[in-house]
């Protein structure tokens, strides 16, 4: 029973890890390819284009992340307008998942359990990249 629990979550990790190399790729590529109208990166696209900038436009702001200096904390508030259920992954410096929160609207959490340094999070709702942000404990 442990060990295929143990297999699940490995697999989740690393599906959500190729998830998020492939966003930061397309990324990569768009932005250094804006001039180049045959790049791979605008080979995806479909022609709803401004369709979809509207819907990640709406979904960018689901998470609000702010820090607490007197208790040594982040806060992260999940925005009342998401209706589903959000995945909200905490990344250390290299690369290895160290915090993972579903959080439904409204619903806040604090960090205090993290050692000082860098940490990158990302955001999710049904498997598909909502935002990503840096943390910092000093």
């Amino acid at each position: 029973m442990k060990r295929s629990r143990v297999i699940f979550v490995l697999l989740r990790t690393m599906t959500v890890l190729l998830i998020v190399s492939i966003c930061i790729t397309q990324t990569k590529l768009s932005a250094t390819s804006k001039s180049n109208k045959t790049s791979s990166a605008n080979f995806f696209e479909d022609d709803k284009g401004p369709a979809k900038k509207e819907k990640a436009s709406k979904m960018q702001n689901v998470v609000k992340v702010y820090p607490d200096v007197i208790r040594k904390a982040m806060h992260v508030v999940a925005k009342s307008g998401v209706q589903k259920e959000i995945d909200f992954l905490v990344f250390d410096i290299n690369g290895n998942m160290v915090l993972n929160y579903k959080m439904k609207a409204g619903e806040r959490k604090t960090i205090n359990e993290l050692k000082r340094g860098s940490y990158m999070y990302h955001v999710f709702c049904e498997d598909e990249y909502i935002s990503t942000g840096k943390i910092e404990f000093r």
